[in-house]
């Protein structure tokens, strides 16, 4: 049987009560979190291991407005594998959308994709075009585009920050296919830990509740398995944007060196009816480092 990871423990006191789902689509045991009233916000977790718990910590006041659904990606959080690793890609976990909103017999949804899950995101929104009414991507990767010299640039200049400088060599050593950080859930997780400080602009401010949100177990398996699937199925999410005709809220952070601002730039000039919001004191995390703009913006765009 496709292994599963265990249960993130929930802090009651940090997360209000939510409905816990699994269905079986596509193939694989599709896990999934429901909470809140009204038009429903589908949130999925990024395809790399690290399931939908951080969103459901970072975004759960949404609810006031939203039916929340927090989505694990097959292979991470408490989905299940696939029979094959080579049904781990972005695209997979894009149709894994669809077969979940049919299963729960929605017209349409909503979408809100963070960094690799807003390339699932676009996936969904470009293959399924008549499905999605709003479209939120938040310093979103976009499969088939580099901003490879913007990241190094970002690297470079934080290199003797004592901040950074020990998660640049880090990160710059992974790069360079000198570490391998995925031999284990353990490995990987320390990995994400040691390098976190690069994706905030301010981790003396913010390093703090960054560790809190982004704790719990990271899959080395999702990590490698969809590399690999993506890796083999070459595509340039690029070449679709214009296919789009979901409102869409595109917003990234100055300082995010994983996913520069180059990359939502190309977005928002492709995305006909889309809007880009550029958080001039953020890193790769926003709603983190300016909490009270992000959720005002986030709100206006998904109550308008």
């Amino acid at each position: 049987m496709p292994k599963k990871q265990q249960a993130v423990p929930r802090d009651k006191s940090e997360l209000p009560p939510m409905e816990d789902h699994t269905a079986r689509l596509n193939g694989v045991d599709l896990h999934y979190r429901i909470l809140g009233e009204g038009p429903v916000l589908f949130l999925v977790s990024a395809g790399w291991g690290i399931g939908s718990a951080y969103m459901q910590r970072a975004f759960h006041p949404l609810a006031k407005y939203r039916r929340l659904v927090f989505i694990d990606t097959r292979g991470s959080g408490l989905s299940g594998r696939p029979s094959d690793s080579k049904h781990m890609g972005t695209v997979d976990m894009a149709d894994d959308l669809e077969a979940l909103r049919i299963h729960l017999g929605l017209s349409e949804i909503s979408i809100l994709g963070h960094s690799n899950s807003g390339a699932i995101a676009l996936s969904y929104a470009e293959r399924y075009t008549d499905r999605v009414s709003k479209l939120v991507l938040l310093d979103s990767q976009v499969i088939g585009l580099s901003a490879a010299a913007d990241t190094q640039r970002i690297l470079q200049n934080r290199s003797t920050d004592p901040r950074f400088e020990d998660a640049v060599i880090a990160v710059s050593k992974f790069f360079s296919g000198k570490v391998n950080p995925a031999t284990t859930d353990e490995s990987l997780e320390a990995f994400i830990a040691q390098v976190l400080p690069l994706f905030l602009c301010s981790p003396e401010k913010t390093l703090p509740l960054a560790q809190k949100q982004i704790a719990g177990p990271i899959s080395s398996y999702a990590f490698s398995a969809q590399f690999g699937a993506d890796a083999a199925f070459v595509t340039d999410q690029t070449e679709f944007l214009d296919v789009i005709t979901a409102k869409t809220l595109i917003i990234v952070g100055r300082y995010d060196y994983i996913c520069p601002v180059a990359l939502s730039a190309r977005l928002h000039e492709g995305i006909p009816d889309s809007r880009m919001i550029i958080f001039e004191n953020s890193g790769h995390f926003p709603w983190m480092e300016e909490p009270e703009m992000f959720f005002t913006e986030l709100a206006n765009f998904l109550t308008s």
